[in-house]
């Protein structure tokens, strides 16, 4: 686990793409990054945010992991197909042009096992979205591009550790998506 200032650690819940698909992302978040001047997110890190925690006590993360318990959620497609900017923070990023009902459900039973939990957080309406690049200077892009698609089937509890390089991010724990039950078929 990664400890920052007095025994804290930076945590947030995501949906993180199986690797290959964050390699392929890692590549289109570098050339992004390029024609955005910016400085592109390593593949590795590539991941839907759920809830930002931020700092949380190192001796407190049970209580994440206890809220993250409580949380039921489906198995969904992510359809990354959507570039665009969040231009003050100098943020290129690529999202769902139409989220699926299970991702915002998803982030609502988050955002209540966590309230229930008495964990602080930003209440702003939820905007998922996978950051492709930082500290771009522009011209940002807002269009339709080629998807990048997987499976969600489940949600993850990472740790983010600050170094020279950048933030590197590790999973602490994480919790299965329920697949939709299927119906008999019929002969």
């Amino acid at each position: 686990m990664t400890h920052g200032a007095e025994g804290t650690t930076r945590v947030f819940f995501a949906l993180v793409p199986p690797p290959a698909l964050q390699r392929a992302l890692g590549d289109f978040g570098r050339e992004t990054a390029r024609r955005a001047h910016g400085r592109p997110v390593p593949a590795e890190n590539m991941h839907v945010t759920l809830a930002f925690i931020g700092a949380w006590p190192v001796a407190g993360v049970p209580v994440l992991l206890e809220a993250g318990a409580r949380v039921h959620g489906e198995a969904m497609p992510i359809v990354l197909d959507r570039i665009g900017a969040f231009r003050r923070a100098g943020i290129a990023w690529i999202a769902p042009s139409a989220p699926p009902a299970a991702l915002g459900a998803l982030a609502a039973s988050l955002a209540d096992a966590l309230s229930a939990a008495s964990v602080p957080l930003d209440r702003q309406s939820y905007r998922p979205h996978l950051t492709l690049a930082r500290h771009c200077r522009g011209p940002f892009a807002n269009d339709s591009v080629a998807p990048f698609i997987w499976s969600a089937d489940r949600f993850v509890l990472m740790a983010s550790q600050t170094r020279a390089e950048g933030a590197r991010y590790s999973e602490l724990a994480d919790w299965p998506l329920q697949s939709e039950p299927r119906l008999p078929s019929l002969p």
